[in-house]
Parts: structure tokens; C-alpha cells; sequence
């Protein structure tokens, strides 16, 4: 099965040398590694080295992205910048601060006229109380039947492409890109998600800014019920998601451009 893999890459100049080799190891048909422009010289440098000893270089787009205006959140740009890039219909992203489990190539098949996106659990190392409960919550989730989502997914192009809303995009997504994609790809896909697998995130941490912009992303994006959301940040112990998810409701969200 032919596919393309598309990750971002900052100046994680220490995690990909132990990352990037994962996403080789899967067997692409093609790698495509988005980078701010200009790419820091050390980081460009460390990711050719990786490349070339994964024997990557013939597979490898590198491409960098300036800033657009237009767009308030800068991820969102990049990482589409990195699907338009993209030769063949499924792809598969994720971010570089992820080691992917190799039987994440299986359920790539899934991906058909009906289904149009896979999602992959995380499993954070260092181990965290939060992660911990995140990853039983999903199991719950799966053993009544619903669905849940990560940040590493494959999707199907031509079903991006018919369902992403651009211009709320732009307009409105200060954080959560990947949670709009979702969003709006699954009122016409169904979607199905991958549990049990060894993808482990180096860098679990979460700072209260970025909790501010997933709360006010749950508002902006999927317009999530308070209830609903006061009971997830309550269960994931995020009290700045909340912060952010009522200023975002009430208008009164700062916007942090990413």
C-alpha cells in the first residue's frame, strides 16, 4: 500500500535522531518534513544526517513554510502545507516528538470509501498519572463503541479535501488543527480508532498555555457542550483547559498565534 507520512519538525534537534527513524521504519512510500522557514541550520543538518542513514533520501520531501497571515495559528498552515505536498491519497501525520509502533502500517488498509480516517493511541513516556488515565478513559471509549482521536491519524486525501472548511480555519482555530480535521472529515467518513499500540510521546508535558488553547479550541472548533467539558477537564486534571474554554465561549479569549 502506497502512502505518505508528513511530520513537523521545529528544533527537536535531541528527539530525531530516536523519532524520525520510526516513521522510516513503517515503510513509506514517501516522507515529507515540514519546517518553519528558515529551518534552524543544526536542525536541517541533524535531520538530513537521520535521513540519509535511514537510505530515506530518494522517498524525502523537506519543505519550508513561511508564516501566513492569514492563518492564526501557524501548525495549521504548516502541516497543510505538508498534505497539498503529499503524492498519494493516504496519509499518515504525526508529530516528531512520537516514536510510532511499526503495526500502525495494518491498519492503514482500513482507510476505504466509508472510512475515511484512523486514529492511534499514545502512550506517554516518561509513565504520568494524566497519560495513564487518558489511555483508560480511550479504552473505556472503545468498549462502549465510540470513538476516540489523537493527534497521530491517517486520513484519506480526497476525503480531506471535500471536507476541510478552510476559511473556519483560518478565522477561527487558535490551536487543536488536527481536532478541526476530525471534526469536519467525520460528518461525512466514519473514522475509526487504534488502541493497544506502542506509540510513545517523549515529551508529555502539558503547560497551561497549551491547555488554554485546547479549551478554547473545543469551544471554537466542535462547540462542545460546558457540561461536557467541564466533566473532561475534571477527569484529565485541566484546569487551564477550562480557563480557556470559558474565555473562549464568553469572549474573552486572548488569541496566541502559534
Amino acid at each position: 500500500m502506497e502512502f505518505t507520512v508528513v511530520t513537523l519538525i521545529k528544533d527537536e534537534d535531541d528527539l530525531i535522531p530516536f523519532t524520525l527513524p520510526s516513521y522510516y521504519a513503517l515503510k513509506p512510500s514517501e516522507v515529507v518534513l515540514c519546517f518553519d522557514k528558515p529551518a534552524p541550520e543544526k536542525t536541517l543538518q541533524v535531520t538530513k544526517e537521520v535521513v540519509s542513514k535511514c537510505n530515506g533520501g530518494a522517498i524525502t520531501k523537506i519543505v519550508e513554510v513561511e508564516r501566513d497571515p492569514h492563518y492564526y495559528f501557524h501548525q495549521a498552515n504548516l502541516r497543510r502545507t505538508g498534505f497539498h505536498k503529499a503524492t498519494h491519497n493516504i496519509i499518515l501525520t504525526g508529530d516528531i516528538d512520537l516514536h510510532v509502533d511499526s503495526r500502525i502500517k495494518h491498519y492503514l488498509r482500513l482507510i476505504d470509501g466509508n472510512v475515511g480516517l484512523v486514529s492511534f493511541n499514545k502512550v506517554g513516556y516518561p509513565p504520568s498519572f494524566r497519560l495513564a488515565l487518558a489511555n483508560f478513559i480511550a479504552k473505556v471509549y472503545k468498549l462502549k463503541g465510540k470513538q476516540g482521536f489523537t493527534g497521530l491519524y491517517a486520513f484519506s486525501k480526497k476525503a480531506w479535501l471535500e471536507t476541510e472548511d478552510t476559511e473556519h480555519l483560518k478565522r477561527q482555530v487558535t490551536r487543536g488543527e488536527d481536532t478541526h480535521l476530525h471534526h469536519y472529515l467525520t460528518k461525512k467518513y466514519a473514522s475509526r480508532f487504534i488502541t493497544g499500540l506502542r506509540n510513545y510521546c517523549l515529551r508529555p508535558k502539558e503547560g497551561g498555555q497549551y491547555q488554554i488553547m485546547q479549551g478554547a479550541n473545543a469551544w471554537a472548533t466542535r462547540k462542545t457542550p460546558l457540561w461536557r467539558f467541564l466533566l473532561s477537564s475534571v477527569l484529565y486534571i485541566r484546569p487551564y483547559a477550562l480557563i480557556g474554554y470559558l474565555q473562549a465561549r464568553y469572549g474573552l479569549l486572548r488569541v496566541f498565534k502559534g
